[in-house]
């Protein structure tokens, strides 16, 4: 009965870690990402921009000479990956 209790817990658990992650801030993120952090169902792009990029919501500077920025936006993701990486020409 105790297993039993303690799967259901962390069934319930898991589901409600996946329903706060599914509202996370993801008002902006590119098709594309060299710098990429995949962690407990978000994305995240590390790439510094020149300037914040239209739509983020949640802007970081990263170097303040020359000053570059990066959004702290997240999606949620299932399989942990962000996508490919940007082409450069």
């Amino acid at each position: 009965m105790k297993g039993t209790k303690l799967a259901a817990i962390l069934i319930l658990q898991a589901v409600l870690v996946m329903g706060v992650l599914s509202h996370v801030n993801a008002d902006y993120f590119p098709t594309c990402c060299n710098n990429c952090r995949s962690f407990s169902g978000v994305d995240v792009c590390d790439d510094a921009h020149p300037q914040c990029p239209t739509g983020c919501s949640a802007c970081r500077v990263v170097t303040t000479n020359p000053q570059t920025f990066r959004c702290a936006d997240m999606k949620a993701t299932v399989d942990g990956t962000c996508g490919g990486p940007c082409k450069k020409y």
